[in-house]
C-alpha cells in the first residue's frame, strides 16, 4: 500500500525547495498543538445530545432492538464499551479517542492531497487550517459518524489522486469509500470531489483506456462494497430494517435536500466569523486556482472538485456545526493556491501562528461546562432505578435505558408531528413508560408549563402532563399527587405497574394504604381519598430512593 501512494514528483513552481524546513517544522508544530486542543477537547467537554443519541443506539443493538441499518454501522465498532463501568458520558469519552484518530488521518489526507499541487509547508498549513477550524475544533471529536466518515472518504480520494490506481490501490479507495456511504447518506455531497480526481487521472494518462477501466472498476467495487457491508449489517438487525432504511432514505430525501434554503445561517456566519482566515482562503481559492498559471486545465477542474461539496449550503439542511467537520476538509486541499500565496508574502511561521492563536482563542470563549453535571445526573439514574426502564425525552440521555419515542431534533420533531412516528398515548398504550427526562425546552413547557407546546401532539402534551410528577432533578415518574384533605380524587393511570404511596395514607380504591407500601395499579381510571391535612404521592417504582443531595440545575449541554 505505501507504493501505492506514491505520486508524480513535485513539478516546477511546487517543490520543497521553495519552502525551508524552518517554516515546514513550524507547520508541523502548530498541527501537533492542534492536535493536543482536540485531545484536551476530547477529555473535557461536555457530551452533546448528538452524542447521547449515537452511545444510545449501541445500547439498541446490544438489546437486539437497533432496526435502522442506514447510518448506524459505527455501533458495531464500540459495542464493547457497553460492558465497561462507568457512566455513559464516561464512554463516550473513550469513543472520543477514536475520533481524535480520525481527525488526524484526514488531516494527513488532506496534506497529502495538497501536496499534489503545491510544496510540503503549504499542503501542512492546509491540514492546519483544517484542524483549527472553530467547528472543527469542537466537534472534530464529536461522537458523530461525521469525523470517520470524513476519515474514509478524504483517504479514498487522497488513495486516488496519489497512487498508481493498481489493484491494492483500487481495492483500498473502494472499501473506504464503500464503507462511509454506509455510515452515511452524506457520501453523495463528495460526489463531486471524485468526478474531479477521475478526470484529472484519466486527463494526465498516456493510456486513457486503461485508466478509464481502472477508474470504472473502482466505482464498481465500491458499489459492491457498499452493498455487502449494508447487507451484513442489516442481516442481524431487529425484523423490518429494509423497510425502515427505504423508509429513513425516502424521509430524508424530502427534507434534507432543499434547493435555495439555506439552513443554520446563524452557524455559517458565526463559522465565517471565527475562523476569519480561513474563510478569506476559502473565498480567494476559485480566483486562484483560475490564474494559477502552473496548473493544467484538469488540474483546476481537480480542484474545482474539491471545492463544489461546499455548495451544499445551497440545498443540504442540515448544516448544524457538526457538519462543518464533514464538509471543510475537501475544501482546504483547493486552498492550496491561496495558502501558498499567504505564505509567500507573510512567511509560514506567521500563518501557522495565526491558525493556532485562533484556536486559543476559542477555549478561551467556551460557555459554562456541564460534564459533571451529566455524570451526576446519570449515576443518580444508575442508582434509582436497578434495570434499565423505557423513558420520553429529547436525546436519548439515558444511553442504557430504552427510549420509546423519537429522537427530537428539528427533523424528528416534524416528522413526529406529520404521523411517522407512534405518538406518546400510542406507545403508553403498547408499553410502560414509567420515566420522562426534562433535558430540552420543549420538555421544560411540558412540565412545568400550562401553555401549548408545539413540538408536542395535543394528546401526548395532555397525557404527559397528567401521568408524570417530579422525582429528582430532570427525571419525572408516572404517579399521582393527591391534595390534603381530597374526598375523591379520580385519576387515570397509563403506566401500570408497581407504586409507592408516599407522604402521607390513602384511601385508593377504597383500600387504606399506609406511606411506604406498594400496591399494583393497572391501566384505567382509579379512585384515591386523603382523611389527613398532609398531601400524598403515589409513585411508580418499589421504593425508589432519589438522591439526599437535591440536584444542583442549570444547563444539561453546551450549546453549538
Amino acid at each position: 500500500m505505501t507504493g501505492a501512494l506514491v505520486g508524480r514528483p513535485f513539478v516546477a513552481g511546487r517543490g520543497e525547495g521553495q519552502v525551508g524546513s524552518g517554516p515546514f517544522a513550524w507547520a508541523c508544530f502548530a498541527i501537533g498543538a492542534a492536535l493536543l486542543l482536540h485531545l484536551h477537547i476530547a477529555l473535557t467537554r461536555a457530551v452533546n445530545w448528538d452524542e447521547f443519541y449515537h452511545y444510545s443506539q449501541i445500547h439498541a443493538l446490544a438489546r437486539g432492538t437497533l432496526s435502522q441499518p442506514l447510518q448506524t454501522l459505527y455501533t458495531r465498532a464500540f459495542l464493547w464499551v457497553v460492558d465497561l463501568p462507568g457512566t455513559g458520558v464516561d464512554h463516550i469519552i473513550l469513543i472520543r479517542l477514536f475520533m481524535l484518530f480520525c481527525v488526524l488521518l484526514t488531516a494527513a489526507a488532506i496534506a497529502g492531497s495538497a501536496a499534489r499541487f503545491v510544496d510540503r509547508t503549504t499542503a501542512a498549513c492546509c491540514a492546519l487550517a483544517y484542524l483549527t477550524a472553530i467547528y472543527v475544533l469542537q466537534h472534530g471529536t464529536s461522537f458523530r459518524f461525521d469525523a470517520p466518515a470524513t476519515a474514509l472518504l478524504m483517504t479514498s480520494a487522497w488513495i486516488m489522486l496519489r497512487s498508481r490506481l493498481d489493484a491494492w490501490a483500487i481495492l483500498g479507495a473502494a472499501a473506504l469509500a464503500g464503507t462511509a456511504a454506509v455510515l452515511t447518506i452524506k457520501t453523495a455531497l463528495y460526489a463531486p470531489l471524485f468526478v474531479g480526481i477521475a478526470w484529472l487521472r484519466w486527463s494526465e494518462a498516456t493510456g486513457k483506456g486503461q485508466v478509464a477501466v481502472r477508474l470504472a472498476l473502482t466505482a464498481v467495487v465500491t458499489a459492491a462494497i457498499f452493498a455487502a457491508i449494508f447487507l451484513l449489517h442489516a442481516a442481524s438487525l431487529a425484523a423490518g430494517s429494509g423497510g425502515e432504511a427505504i423508509s429513513v432514505v425516502s424521509r430524508a430525501g424530502d427534507k434534507m435536500f432543499n434547493l435555495g434554503s439555506i439552513s443554520y445561517g446563524r452557524y455559517l456566519l458565526g463559522g465565517a466569523l471565527f475562523s476569519l482566515p480561513l474563510t478569506l482562503l476559502i473565498l480567494s481559492a476559485p480566483f486562484a486556482i483560475w490564474r494559477a498559471a502552473s496548473l493544467s486545465k484538469a488540474e483546476k477542474i481537480c480542484l474545482a472538485g474539491y471545492l463544489a461539496p461546499l455548495s451544499s449550503f445551497l440545498f443540504y439542511h442540515n448544516t448544524a456545526p457538526y457538519f462543518y467537520v464533514y464538509i471543510l476538509a475537501p475544501a482546504v486541499v483547493a486552498c492550496g493556491l491561496s495558502m501558498s500565496w499567504t505564505i509567500q508574502h507573510y512567511g509560514g511561521r506567521l500563518a501557522a501562528l495565526v491558525f493556532l492563536l485562533g484556536a486559543g482563542f476559542m477555549l478561551l470563549v467556551e460557555p459554562y461546562n456541564p460534564i459533571d453535571r451529566q455524570r451526576d445526573i446519570l449515576r443518580a439514574a444508575d442508582r434509582m432505578f436497578a434495570r434499565p426502564i423505557a423513558y420520553f425525552d429529547s436525546c436519548a440521555l439515558l444511553g442504557r435505558f430504552p427510549k420509546a419515542n423519537v429522537f427530537m431534533t428539528p427533523w424528528g420533531t416534524e416528522q413526529y408531528l406529520a404521523g411517522a412516528f407512534p405518538s406518546m398515548e400510542a406507545t403508553m398504550a403498547a408499553t410502560p413508560v414509567p420515566l420522562v427526562v426534562n433535558d430540552d425546552y420543549m420538555f421544560e413547557a411540558a412540565l412545568n408549563g400550562t401553555g401549548p407546546v408545539p413540538q408536542f401532539l395535543p394528546g401526548d402534551l395532555a397525557a404527559i402532563r397528567d401521568t408524570y410528577i417530579p422525582l429528582w432533578g430532570p427525571f419525572w415518574v408516572a404517579g399521582e399527587a393527591i391534595p390534603a384533605g381530597a374526598g375523591e380524587h379520580r385519576f387515570r393511570v397509563r403506566v401500570p405497574g408497581d407504586y409507592t404511596v408516599r407522604d402521607a395514607g390513602v384511601v385508593l380504591n377504597g383500600r387504606a394504604v399506609s406511606p411506604g407500601q406498594v400496591v399494583h395499579l393497572d391501566r384505567g381510571l382509579h379512585a384515591a381519598s386523603v382523611p389527613g391535612a398532609r398531601a400524598a404521592r403515589l409513585i411508580w417504582g418499589n421504593g425508589i430512593r432519589p438522591p439526599a443531595q437535591p440536584d444542583e440545575g442549570g444547563p444539561l449541554f453546551m450549546p453549538f
